[in-house]
């Protein structure tokens, strides 16, 4: 086994190891579960998604008495919806001295080989998890206190982790769309209580400035999944459809308690979100909560009801079911999803639109490329991709909600 015969194995046997990774990503995603996955609205250049949604009823109605002009004839009311498929990526690398040991052991090629996709794996699924909550920018936390320091305080720092590679960005960027970084660095180590990130180097931080997973020259600003941070919404742009003019677009968004001051959720709350939802036609079947939402809901459950065994999800883990107009929702602990925050989702309006599911790049005939001039090679798995709905004002969102025990 020498030369391209080498490869050839390599190539199979990570073919062997990798498996299904669209089932194994479910096992550690709980809200990819309630996307449906489609290709009939990707265009024929393979990058855009277009759809109508409905946006208007037929107000040709009304009632007259006898001889009197009948009313006037109306129509449906349809906009075009627009999104753009995003370019997602996982790669792992191995020596060129393990190709060598192939030859003589080619169980040890595998055995390493089946390691790197494990963790992979594992942190594609990851990654995907919090890119489904977050709002397309990439964003991964918001910086509270302005410092010149290696030690950062963020409004949230639940999406950031040890060892990852980030860009610090000019809060502006949110606004203009035009990334300005001022530092990339590494981070060192997280407080998720307080909020404190320490990182490589010093950098100098604004109030308001953010991070997004990023190199020296590359970042992934603007590039991320349109997730449901930016899918449930109000007054705002989603698809090509601006919620300031077409108000019919818009979801349901409901905040609890003050500025400051987290609210405490009552059942009477989630059977409004739901409500607001029903007359806008849409139909709720899931709440997705942060853990410390999912524990107030708990508390609720223990003071006024027997508590029911709820439904399974795919990777062993349960939901419980709430009640609300005669149907039951899976009420679903997330631990990707933002603090304090409910979503209230109609499933059958969720999409991802692709035309395949994650895969080796092998263009060229090989799943292995060397790496530069280096005695290394690396495999990279690929899918293009974007979250998307059909209708916005069928899903709801309920924040500020105090929480328990998380």
């Amino acid at each position: 086994m020498a030369g391209q015969g080498i490869l050839t194995f390599a190539s199979e046997a990570l073919k062997l190891v990798y498996g299904d990774i669209h089932e194994q990503l479910k096992d550690k995603n709980p809200a990819l579960e309630f996307f449906q996955s489609t290709a009939q609205n990707i265009t024929s250049n393979g990058k855009e998604v277009r759809f109508d949604t409905h946006i208007g009823r037929n107000q040709g109605i009304g009632a007259r008495g006898v001889r009197e002009t009948l009313p006037v004839a109306g129509a449906q009311k349809y906009k075009q919806a627009s999104l753009y498929l995003k370019n997602l990526y996982g790669s792992i690398e191995v020596d060129g001295q393990l190709f060598e040991q192939a030859t003589g052991d080619p169980n040890a090629f595998v055995n390493v080989v089946d390691a790197e996709m494990t963790g992979l794996k594992r942190d594609v699924a990851r990654d995907r998890n919090r890119q489904i909550y977050g709002d397309g920018t990439g964003k991964l936390g918001t910086v509270k206190t302005t410092a010149t320091s290696t030690t950062i305080v963020f409004d949230n720092a639940q999406w950031i982790e040890p060892e990852m590679a980030v860009a610090l960005l000019d809060g502006s960027d949110l606004t203009d769309g035009t990334p300005t970084v001022k530092a990339t660095v590494s981070v060192v180590s997280v407080n998720e209580d307080t909020g404190a990130v320490t990182f490589s180097a010093s950098v100098a931080a604004v109030a308001g400035d953010i991070i997004v997973r990023g190199v020296s020259g590359v970042n992934s600003f603007n590039k991320e999944l349109t997730g449901l941070g930016a899918i449930v919404g109000s007054g705002n742009s989603l698809h090509g459809i601006d919620g300031a003019t077409v108000p019919v677009w818009n979801s349901t968004i409901k905040t609890l308690g003050s500025v400051g001051t987290p609210g405490t959720l009552t059942e009477l709350d989630l059977i409004s979100l739901v409500q607001k939802v029903d007359k806008q036609g849409g139909e709720v079947d899931v709440f997705l909560a942060s853990p410390g939402v999912y524990n107030a809901y708990w508390n609720l459950l223990q003071g006024l009801r027997q508590f029911v065994n709820g439904a399974g999800l795919t990777g062993g883990q349960r939901s419980f079911s709430f009640e609300a107009l005669g149907k039951p929702i899976k009420f679903v602990s997330d631990y990707a999803a933002p603090k304090g925050t409910l979503y209230a989702l109609s499933s059958k309006e969720l999409v991802i639109n692709r035309k395949k599911d994650w895969s080796f790049m092998d263009r060229d005939g090989a799943m292995w490329q060397r790496v530069g001039d280096t005695d290394a090679y690396r495999a990279t798995l690929y899918q293009y991709s974007e979250l998307g709905t059909y209708r916005r004002n069928a899903h709801a969102k309920l924040s500020n909600i105090a929480e328990l025990g998380a």
